[in-house]
């Protein structure tokens, strides 16, 4: 058996994979504009004119300190996506937010587009947080820096660095980016966040599909090897009883080891392949000469050719598992096996334990029923015998 290994870089790169990698890119980018909005406030102020030093002396510190601010956070957020802000952050970007816009609109006509910046401080502040506190923070905060903006405009006059500037306009403008330039922040950050867990998803998807997969070779190997084990160890043991009383019978005992022994490394690579199928009709024939074999008498109700093709499969699985049992768990004298279109029932006597146990293999076939829209009933049937029924799902 040949396993290859995963293919690993762009080649192992599905589409699904590769537009993930594009939209958390984008995410990345939309973050880079975030900081170029703040990068063009001092820009506008350039090319307006600057304040004066003593505005300057205010607004340069408090620029920076939002800048700082606002990249913690950004670092802080993509280790931990969608952790709120703690306090230790709240206070000082409310604070600095507040300051840098109330000092702006004092500075010159302007200075409104200091806003900007506490309006992505506000996002900042806000992001991972539910619905209505967002909601509560962002009415708040347009409140607080109308009322607040409108007041100092009011007090430095209608000439704000020599231009005649209405408080309202001001604090309106000041007030809409406030407002409006959170939702830029939060959004960003959001999409990266649903990109990175869409990512994370898909990840657990696949690994929960490799485990399934390895699940199901485990339970189709235990039914091959299980099965043809207890067949050839059974056949051996009675070929050497009969060495010396009938050598020919003997003989033909380790023909049909030998014969069970190649179907069954036939069926592994099939299993590799993924073109195994399990027929009822020929477990049934092998459940005749395994069992007549053993002396053991078998009594068929139904005719497996009556079965549809797809359930046909699943109750020869079933039917293999079963003699399985029968050879390693009983010591039966009879065996009764009826066939139904949905369902199948083996029963046998002979049980020399519990039998109640729920064994590897029985574990594995109920799993595998499951699987097809079936279940399973095990167990002794209270006067020395073992019945096991499988009823397949009204879609077969």
């Amino acid at each position: 058996m040949t396993i290859d290994r995963p293919l690993t870089g762009r080649l192992a790169a599905s589409p699904t994979e590769r537009q993930v990698r594009a939209a958390r890119r984008f995410s990345r980018i939309g973050l880079v504009m975030t900081v170029g909005w703040l990068l063009l406030v001092p820009a506008f102020v350039l090319w307006t004119g600057l304040p004066g030093p003593a505005w300057l002396a205010a607004l340069v510190p408090l620029y920076l300190a939002s800048m700082l601010l606002h990249l913690i956070r950004i670092r802080r957020y993509v280790r931990s996506l969608g952790t709120p802000a703690p306090p230790a952050f709240v206070v000082p970007a409310c604070v600095v937010g507040l300051a840098i816009t109330l000092v702006g609109v004092a500075s010159s006509w302007g200075g409104w587009t200091w806003a900007l910046v506490a309006g992505v401080l506000l996002g900042d502040v806000v992001a991972g947080r539910r619905a209505r506190v967002i909601a509560v923070w962002v009415v708040g905060s347009t409140l607080v820096v109308l009322g607040s903006t409108y007041a100092v405009g009011a007090l430095v006059g209608p000439d704000i660095g020599g231009v005649p500037v209405s408080p309202w306009f001001a604090a309106g403008i000041s007030t809409f980016y406030v407002a409006g330039m959170w939702c830029l922040d939060v959004e960003r950050l959001w999409w990266f966040k649903a990109v990175t867990d869409l990512d994370d998803s898909r990840r657990t998807a696949a690994e929960l599909a490799t485990a399934r997969e390895r699940l199901r070779l485990a339970d189709d190997l235990h039914d091959i090897l299980g099965h043809a084990l207890e067949v050839v160890a059974f056949k051996s043991e009675l070929a050497a009883r009969l060495m010396e009383a009938d050598p020919d019978r003997a003989r033909s005992e380790m023909d049909e080891v030998q014969r069970v022994a190649r179907e069954s490394l036939t069926e592994v690579r099939a299993l590799v392949r993924s073109t195994r199928d399990t027929d009822l009709a020929v477990e049934l024939a092998g459940a005749r000469a395994v069992l007549g074999s053993a002396g053991v008498t078998l009594e068929v109700h139904g005719d497996p050719e009556a079965v549809a093709p797809a359930a046909r499969n699943v109750l020869g699985r079933v039917l293999r598992e079963a003699m399985t049992n029968v050879l390693r768990h009983a010591q039966p004298s009879s065996c009764t096996i009826e066939i139904a279109a949905d369902r199948l029932v083996v029963c046998n006597d002979g049980v020399t334990g519990p039998g109640d146990g729920a064994g590897t293999g029985l574990v594995g076939l109920e799993r595998y029923l499951e699987d097809h829209a079936g279940r399973l009933a095990a167990g002794c049937d209270g006067r020395g015998g073992y019945r096991l029924e499988a009823v397949l799902g009204s879609g077969r």
